[in-house]
């Protein structure tokens, strides 16, 4: 739980100085599907849209495998596809190698979950050439049902983006972004649950920051 509060101390410092506000809609579809049992196929495919949802600004697509080396560990690697549209600037793509560590565990009457991440990011930009990074990413996240026998549940979750090469290409700053989500979901079978929430991001850009406050809708199955 300490790990969680610390996580949420950048969005707390730094939600003062943001130069603009955006409104948009994140949907997502994330997947794993159990190959045998320790390796499972997983996967997520997220459309996300531009300020006041006026056009898909970003799609994502990101397949993986993972191993569990305990019951409540697994590590992942995997592949991720993002193209970024604008009718305004050219299009960028990016191609990602990531690998991650997941940790779950029992905390007070729900469970909390903490996920480390590396990403080797190759930027495709028609306009300002191409880019490499690596970057590192905080997850956690704390689920809680409602009641001991109710299948909604409440969940908050804090991510944290930190470059670590090539900073100068991207925003000059090791901080490069961060994600406040706070949502209801119901579990609608053993292997279905959906979810509404409310997403804050901001981001530390090159020359201006932003905060986007995003609705974020979101499938999760599992087989």
């Amino acid at each position: 739980m300490q790990l969680f509060k610390l996580s949420l101390i950048p969005a707390l410092l730094l939600a003062s100085t943001a130069h603009a506000d955006s409104q948009s809609l994140w949907t997502a579809w994330f997947n794993s599907a159990s190959i045998n049992e320790q390796w499972k196929f997983i996967s997520d495919v997220q459309v996300r849209s531009a300020d006041k949802a006026e056009f898909v600004q970003n799609v994502l697509i990101r397949p993986g495998l993972s191993y569990a080396l305990t019951a409540n560990t697994d590590i992942a690697a995997g592949y991720a596809y993002i193209g970024s549209y604008s009718p305004t600037v050219p299009d960028t793509t990016e191609h990602r190698l990531w690998q991650q560590l997941v940790h779950r565990h029992d905390a007070g009457h729900g469970r909390l979950q903490h996920r480390f991440r590396l990403e080797q990011r190759f930027i495709e930009r028609a306009s300002a050439g191409d880019i490499y990074s690596d970057r590192l990413r905080y997850f956690v996240r704390y689920t809680q049902p409602l009641s001991a026998q109710s299948d909604y549940f409440v969940a908050a979750q804090n991510e944290v983006f930190l470059n670590l090469s090539n900073k100068d290409s991207l925003n000059n700053q090791t901080f490069n972004q961060n994600r406040a989500y706070l949502g209801l979901g119901k579990k609608l079978s053993p292997t279905l649950s959906v979810e509404l929430g409310y997403l804050n991001q901001r981001i530390n850009g090159l020359n201006s920051d932003t905060t986007n406050h995003a609705l974020q809708a979101s499938l999760s199955t599992s087989f």
